[in-house]
């Protein structure tokens, strides 16, 4: 229920990579459980990689997007939102350039990755080893970094790893979902086997799919695990930060 003595928040959700089916499912898993007096809307540039997997494929994808949020007539003019929630799983250099171009313009959006705040809920809610589900295949060592250095050290005993799943990210909306199921639980039961307790879903197109990993755990190692969408905490957490900055 709206509470009309509460400040009314503009969300601006930005996919980075140009895959609309991912678009579509922040939209249908963020819009049900959006916060009281806060309005979502979603972005994806037009041009730019489908899928993000790498340094060079997350700087193109920073330039379609600032091509058309702060170029000379921007399609989703940033200092007309509270907030900007940008929902892809990595420290992504849009996070930095839209801060950068905000101080700039002497905007006041604030401006928040699902990455850091899937970390900082992890942190929280407990002091469980977690680990990351990932998309594509090998060592993840953007995602070891970026870890790394949002905790200030290597070596800690709450991050068990980034393990990847062998599924693209276009592919988890748009591919085979039996096989992205498989790939899902998969994975899931390798993390729980490392010792994680919580395990943080590694990619914006896995939104929604937090029942495959909990049943996974528990049917392939009998543990419990929590799970943690970042485009969802992103959004009680960049809501919780501009209320705090009012």
């Amino acid at each position: 229920m709206s509470d009309s003595t509460s400040p009314s928040f503009n969300l601006l959700i930005i996919n980075p990579n140009s895959s609309s089916s991912i678009t579509a499912a922040l939209s249908a898993s963020l819009s049900p459980h959006c916060p009281p007096n806060v309005t979502l809307t979603f972005f994806n540039p037009s041009t730019g990689p489908k899928g993000i997997s790498d340094p060079i494929t997350a700087e193109q994808s920073t330039q379609a997007c600032l091509s058309e949020l702060t170029g000379p007539d921007p399609t989703h003019p940033i200092d007309k939102y509270d907030g900007v929630l940008v929902c892809c799983f990595s420290d992504h250099p849009l996070i930095w350039r839209l801060k950068e171009y905000i101080t700039e313009i002497q905007g006041k959006t604030t401006v928040l990755g699902m990455f850091h705040a899937g970390l900082s809920r992890a942190m929280l809610i407990s002091k469980a080893p977690f680990g990351i589900l990932a998309t594509g295949s090998g060592y993840k060592s953007n995602h070891y970094i970026s870890v790394e250095d949002f905790l200030g050290t290597k070596e800690s005993s709450r991050f068990v790893g980034s393990i990847t799943s062998n599924l693209q990210v276009v592919e988890l909306q748009e591919g085979d979902q039996t096989k992205v199921e498989k790939g899902m639980k998969d994975t899931t039961i390798t993390l729980v086997e490392k010792g994680a307790e919580t395990i943080i879903l590694g990619c914006a197109g896995m939104c929604g799919m937090d029942q495959w990993v909990i049943d996974a755990a528990l049917s392939g190692t009998g543990k419990k695990v929590t799970v943690i969408d970042g485009a969802r905490t992103g959004v009680e957490l960049l809501v919780a930060m501009i209320r705090c900055s009012l």
